[in-house]
Formats: structure tokens, C-alpha cells, sequence
């Protein structure tokens, strides 16, 4: 498998394997955070859905359609704090994510090897190439499903709010 289609095989399988990691747990458990400085689940899921929309998914477009395009930079944390993230519902996050997600896995799988060398200008990186902003996709991706995995296996392990079935009484 080339690079390309092991960088899309990789992207293509984050919506899914977000939703996964959230599937079954409670309100109160997907805004828990482990640290207070760290995500929680539905702010991780969030974070993803707006690091696709208004960062990857406007990226590839631009490094595709345009000769050394500037690449904005997308400041995760801020829109967490400024969109309160907590407080949003995953679930049209989600769905968010998986469309924005699939607008870019398109565009990528009609891309050339020679695709992958057209460069841009990425604010706070410096030049790259399509390689290189694949390459930083992915690797914010795993970081992100990493720490769903913390997150979820926090939770079932009692490290978390766990909270018990009760019988009607």
C-alpha cells in the first residue's frame, strides 16, 4: 500500500471509530475530563469535527485548487473555550464529522503521486507539501483516538463517572 492510500485508509476510519469510543456512555460521561486541562470525550469529538470543517476540509481544497495557497491556522482550544464544547450534543457533531470527512477522502482519492508535492503555506508550520499535511492529519487524529481510548477505558474501569443500573423501586 503507497502513502496515499494508507493516509486515506488511516482518515477514513476516525469518524467511525469516534463514534465507537462515545457509543453507550451517558451525558455526564462523555463531558467528564480526566485531568481539567484535558478533553473530555464529547470535547475531543467536537474538536475533531471542527479541525476537519474549517481546517483539513479547506486545506485540501486549497493546496488542490490553488498555486501556493495560505493554509490558516485553526486554534482548537480557543473554539473549545469560545463554543463551550461541553455543552454541545455529539451526535450532530458526529454526522458533521463523517460528511466533512468524506468531502476530503474524495477529493484525496483522485489525487496524483505528483499531488502529494504541491506545496502551500501553512500559518504557524511554515511551507508544505500535501505529503506533510497528510502526515500532520493523521498524526492529529491518532492523538485524538488515543485519548478517546484513555477516556473510555478511564470510565469502564472505574477511574471515571461510572454510574450503576438501578431497579425500580
Amino acid at each position: 500500500m503507497d502513502f496515499l492510500d494508507e493516509a486515506i485508509t488511516k482518515l477514513s476510519l476516525t469518524p467511525k471509530r469516534a463514534e465507537e469510543l462515545a457509543d453507550g456512555l451517558s451525558e455526564i460521561q462523555l463531558s467528564w475530563r480526566a485531568v481539567p486541562e484535558s478533553f473530555s470525550v464529547r470535547e475531543n469529538i467536537l474538536h475533531l469535527r471542527d479541525i476537519d470543517v474549517e481546517g483539513y476540509e479547506q486545506r485540501i481544497r486549497l493546496i488542490l485548487s490553488e498555486d501556493n495557497p495560505m493554509l490558516p491556522d485553526v486554534d482548537g482550544r480557543k473554539l473549545a473555550r469560545e463554543r463551550d464544547y461541553n455543552k454541545q450534543p455529539v451526535q450532530p457533531a458526529l454526522e458533521d464529522l463523517r460528511r466533512s470527512r468524506a468531502v476530503s477522502i474524495e477529493k484525496l482519492k483522485n489525487c496524483s503521486a505528483q499531488d502529494l508535492q504541491r506545496k502551500a503555506e501553512m500559518q504557524g508550520v511554515g511551507i508544505i507539501d500535501l505529503r506533510r499535511l497528510l502526515e500532520l492529519w493523521v498524526e492529529h487524529d491518532g492523538g485524538h483516538i488515543a485519548d478517546l481510548v484513555e477516556l473510555r477505558k478511564a470510565i469502564e474501569t472505574g477511574s471515571g463517572p461510572c454510574f450503576v443500573q438501578h431497579q425500580a423501586a
